[in-house]
């Protein structure tokens, strides 16, 4: 049975993460195996040629997945009764690859219409919830338990928002919760300025939030509590050994230039 799926904008942008999981998990020895996605794909009725997602698009996603995953599962091995918010989640299966604790109370939080594909494709579990909210409502947060520690995971989000937005967002979060962790990818200031280029976001039409990262500590003034941890480039990671020799050089090149490491990046914080 087919779930057709009508997304614009920001949305859709959701159909190339989801793709682009898919075909490396296709492939051999896959980075990040993720049946969950490729299911997903088999029963969604959409043209995904048209986000033309490529092998290295492909590769570029799953690792990006790939650690924000082992940093999820980290935070939970340090909090094992934490709530997680899994912000603007799309159609991606990270409750189900983490597989986490029975004491923990999950969260995937998108746009009401995500959510209604998401009920159609995944299935309920206990500690497992659905919320079809836009993240930047207040209003979902009140039903989520403050009283243990947080753990907040976006992929695929922050860019899409604005200054004042990532700042009311992350200043709410960090002060609904007695501690936790925050984690998601950024774009720095060249990324963003060079965002609306990328084939699967030109495909779509969805807009940039225009806010580059460009030092990490920026977001402590704007999310008072907040207090940068770590962060990871991917330029020059152990798993880039699986492209050809002369792209391993060409990304240790690039690598060597600060504006170019950081154009995208994930980034950790504590509070």
């Amino acid at each position: 049975m087919t779930e057709r799926v009508a997304l614009t904008g920001v949305a859709e942008t959701m159909l190339a993460t989801l793709y682009g999981k898919a075909l490396q998990s296709r492939g051999p020895s896959p980075l990040l195996p993720d049946e969950q996605a490729e299911r997903a794909v088999e029963r969604i009725d959409y043209d995904f040629a048209k986000l033309k997602i490529d092998t290295k698009t492909a590769l570029a996603t799953a690792l990006r997945a790939l650690y924000l995953d082992r940093w999820a599962g980290q935070a939970l091995n340090e909090r094992p009764n934490a709530v997680v918010l899994h912000l603007g989640c799309g159609l991606d299966s990270r409750y189900h690859r983490i597989a986490p604790g029975p004491e923990v109370s999950w969260y995937d939080v998108d746009y009401p219409e995500v959510i209604e594909i998401r009920r159609r494709l995944f299935s309920d579990e206990p500690g497992y919830h659905q919320v079809a909210a836009s993240v930047v409502d207040p209003a979902w947060l009140a039903a989520v338990p403050a009283d243990r520690p947080g753990v907040i995971v976006a992929e695929g989000l922050v860019q899409y928002l604005t200054r004042d937005q990532i700042s009311v967002l992350l200043t709410r979060l960090a002060a609904h919760f007695p501690s936790g962790v925050v984690m998601f990818d950024a774009w720095n200031s060249l990324a963003m300025r060079s965002g609306t280029r990328q084939r699967a976001i030109k495909a779509v039409g969805a807009q940039l939030g225009g806010f580059g990262i460009n030092d990490p500590h920026v977001i402590e003034g704007l999310a008072p509590g907040l207090h940068f941890d770590t962060e990871q480039t991917f330029l020059n990671v152990p798993e880039l050994a699986r492209l050809s020799k002369p792209s391993q050089m060409m990304f240790r090149a690039m690598d060597r230039i600060p504006a170019v490491r950081s154009m995208g990046r994930l980034l950790r914080y504590r509070f």
